[in-house]
């Protein structure tokens, strides 16, 4: 019943999109991402693992799939969407999207929600660029709660053709929780087998350690 509860909202959500589906000739853009965080205290522990795929054709970014758990995999979010740029040229790009998440697992209450997810790209000048997501969770059942989220708002600094470095901050806040700041630090690398980000980041008692791997590929991902 989960799993069709989150294909059904998966196809809704892109239905809007077929039909601008031709008008969209450009080679899809085809993303996989990775991410993991890790405490770094007197011992070491997973904070959270995230698992991703997206294509994007022109404007238009459909499928978006995801998995998310916070260190065990007994409380997992499985989500899926879709979305478009609103504003995209040289120095801006704004790319909306609306995410529906299912939460499943042995440890899980069942929550739905809705995530309206954008991400705010900016080029302030030719080495600096600043991006900025900041989204709400929207219940859609009465086991979950809702939330505002800074997911990221960080100013990157290009050293070298390949190399960037700067800082951010995130945050958040809740039905179940005050306010919480957590800035940090961030250094990508780029180089042919992705990009890295590293994250130094102030978490409750204590800080961790960010790793977030992009892959990128444009063209049919099927090609022999």
């Amino acid at each position: 019943m989960r799993c069709r509860f989150l294909y059904v909202m998966m196809v809704l959500a892109a239905l809007p999109l077929f039909a601008a589906e031709n008008d969209s000739p450009a080679l899809p853009e085809t993303a996989f991402v990775a991410r993991t965080g890790v405490r770094m205290q007197s011992h070491y522990e997973a904070t959270y693992h995230l698992y991703e795929f997206s294509q994007q054709r022109g404007r238009w970014l459909w499928p978006d799939l995801g998995y998310y758990d916070s260190g065990k995999t007994n409380d997992q979010l499985w989500f899926a969407g879709a979305g478009g740029d609103i504003i995209r040229n040289n120095r801006v790009e704004l790319l909306q999207i609306v995410y529906v998440e299912q939460e499943v697992g042995r440890d899980a209450h069942n929550q739905r929600a809705i995530w309206i997810w954008p991400v705010l790209d900016v080029q302030l000048t030719p080495r600096l660029s600043s991006e900025t997501v900041v989204y709400p969770t929207i219940p859609i059942d009465r086991s979950q709660r809702w939330a505002f989220d800074v997911d990221r708002s960080k100013l990157e600094y290009q050293l070298r053709r390949n190399l960037k470095a700067g800082a951010g901050y995130s945050a958040s806040v809740g039905a179940e929780c005050d306010w919480f700041s957590k800035p940090f630090l961030t250094t990508t690398l780029t180089n042919r087998t992705g990009s890295w980000e590293f994250w130094i980041q102030r978490i409750s008692g204590g800080a961790q350690l960010q790793v977030r791997y992009t892959l990128t590929h444009t063209g049919s991902i099927f090609r022999r």
